[in-house]
């Protein structure tokens, strides 16, 4: 029986702007690209060349976004959304809330 795995936080970056946000994942994506099987790899290039641009827009509107590449059996997942308020929750532990396992990315149309 196959067994799901919950999403797990291993790191987080605080952006300033959109472009930063945006340069953030380009240059991971670009740093993990060689260790990636070769259809993850070309997922990270997929989104490098053609789906930035929309990223980049989005973030424009204010719209929150995703970023994924599947390497193996590993779901690797960037999420980049607008900020409004101040953070209130001390994001340096292990667990992550509960309230992280409930989060759905929204589907654009």
């Amino acid at each position: 029986m196959s067994q799901q795995r919950r999403p797990a936080l291993l790191a987080f970056f605080d952006a300033y702007s959109t472009p930063q946000a945006d340069l953030w994942v380009a240059v991971t994506l670009r740093t993990i690209s060689p260790a990636l099987d070769p259809d993850a790899s070309d997922e990270a290039w997929e989104w490098l060349y053609e789906g930035r641009i929309e990223t980049r827009r989005a973030l424009l509107r204010s719209e929150p976004c995703t970023v994924s590449v599947s390497h193996k059996d590993i779901r690797i997942t960037w999420t980049i959304r607008p900020v409004t308020f101040l953070p209130m929750a001390h994001r340096e532990g292990v667990e992550l809330p509960a309230c992280t396992h409930d989060f759905r990315p929204r589907v654009s149309d």
